[in-house]
């Protein structure tokens, strides 16, 4: 079955929080973690590319369908707001991520491990599939407002 997904990110936070680290004593702390951001957004396109390629359709209900994925095993809590052939909304209340981050004392790296990924990760799996989001828990909100337009 392989390693999970929230386990997986959680081993690459360990790894790289340390490097990070240092190398924000020598370009400074916002350059490191836009160096880190950067990365892992342009991780998340390439991901959500294959995605596409390898489920040979990616339209709302195929992203639907990944996201249940993910969610599988009740780490997640969502509430569904909307859902057509072109908009999927919904508020995630709990975040599994959130959770291991704080659990590990890497809370001040969640925006940069995780968040800055979903926009990248819709733009790689469909060039027309917009995320808006203007609310995180990982940002201390209580809940993710996620927003994913398919547009024409």
């Amino acid at each position: 079955m392989g390693i999970h997904r929230v386990e997986r990110r959680m081993i690459e936070a360990m790894a790289v929080t340390p490097l990070i680290r240092e190398v924000a004593q020598s370009i400074g702390w916002e350059e490191a973690l836009a160096i880190l951001r950067d990365v892992n957004q342009k991780e998340a396109f390439q991901r959500g590319q294959n995605l596409s390629i390898e489920l040979g359709r990616n339209g709302i209900d195929e992203l639907v369908k990944e996201l249940e994925r993910w969610g599988r095993g009740g780490e997640w809590e969502m509430d569904v707001l909307e859902k057509s052939e072109s908009t999927y909304f919904f508020n995630v209340t709990r975040c599994p991520y959130h959770e291991k981050y704080k659990e590990l004392g890497l809370e001040e790296f969640g925006v940069e491990f995780s968040c800055c990924r979903e926009k990248y990760f819709a733009k790689g799996f469909n060039s027309n599939l917009r995320l808006v989001r203007k609310k995180t828990i990982m940002e201390g909100y209580d809940h993710c407002d996620f927003r994913y337009y398919l547009e024409a």
